[in-house]
């Protein structure tokens, strides 16, 4: 019987594993598309800079052991492809990116952090990113996701996958967006959790999932705040 450590790492590799695979079946359908995504003013160079560039956005996320978890720099190889993917329901276009591993609008800049716990007993794993825009398109990110959380109820389909629900998620203190959203994979249920929070113009992407305890998903709020403390929230 394997031990929970090995079970831990194979779910890791599983979420890495069945996004990259998701992606390649979309492109070979001709699925990939940018519908879940909009091009901005970090495509034609915007003439006055307010986000923060490449350097600082990556020193402020988080790195190291944070409440519990150790966080550290995505592998080139496992960061999300460009581009959304394309989703069924317009109004479920925002959850799609993120499902792909973005926002729904494109950013200035992006960087990546994988969560895995220090527990081997602990079986939540994720990811961190931080996304950076110009001329407050922040705010405006932030809003289009909420407004899908709600507007995208019942299933929907995207990268061959067929989604059942979408369920918003109150949380204390730090505001923002928090849902989640549940699938059948492999057999399996799957349900992932999501964590979109707004700090100046810079925007906190959490996603968590628990393939052993699925109710227990979602990135800690400790680690959340930890995040947006380094942003300055």
């Amino acid at each position: 019987m394997r031990t929970t450590a090995k079970i831990t790492a194979v779910l890791v590799g599983a979420v890495l594993v069945t996004t990259a695979a998701c992606g390649a079946d979309s492109d070979r359908d001709g699925d990939r598309a940018r519908t879940g995504r909009t091009a901005g003013p970090a495509d034609t160079g915007p003439p006055g800079r307010t986000a923060l560039d490449k350097a600082a956005l990556d020193k402020a996320a988080l790195m190291g052991t944070v409440a519990g978890y150790q966080v550290t720099r995505t592998a080139a190889r496992d960061i999300p492809l460009e581009g959304g993917y394309a989703v069924n329901r317009k109004e479920c276009a925002p959850i799609g990116a993120l499902i792909g591993g973005h926002l729904p609008v494109k950013p200035d800049e992006e960087v990546f952090r994988t969560v895995k716990p220090v527990d081997p007993k602990n079986a939540t794993v994720g990811n961190v990113w931080l996304s950076s825009y110009d001329d407050g398109r922040a705010a405006q990110v932030l809003a289009a996701v909420d407004t899908a959380v709600d507007a995208c109820q019942g299933s929907f389909t995207t990268a061959g996958l067929t989604y059942h629900s979408v369920e918003r998620v109150r949380t204390p203190g730090s505001g923002g967006a928090a849902f989640r959203v549940t699938a059948e994979a492999g057999g399996q249920r799957l349900t992932m959790n999501y964590r979109v929070v707004r700090s100046g113009d810079t925007v906190a992407g959490f996603y968590g999932v628990n393939m052993l305890h699925p109710e227990d998903g979602a990135i800690p709020d400790a680690v959340v705040d930890a995040q947006l403390e380094r942003l300055g929230g």
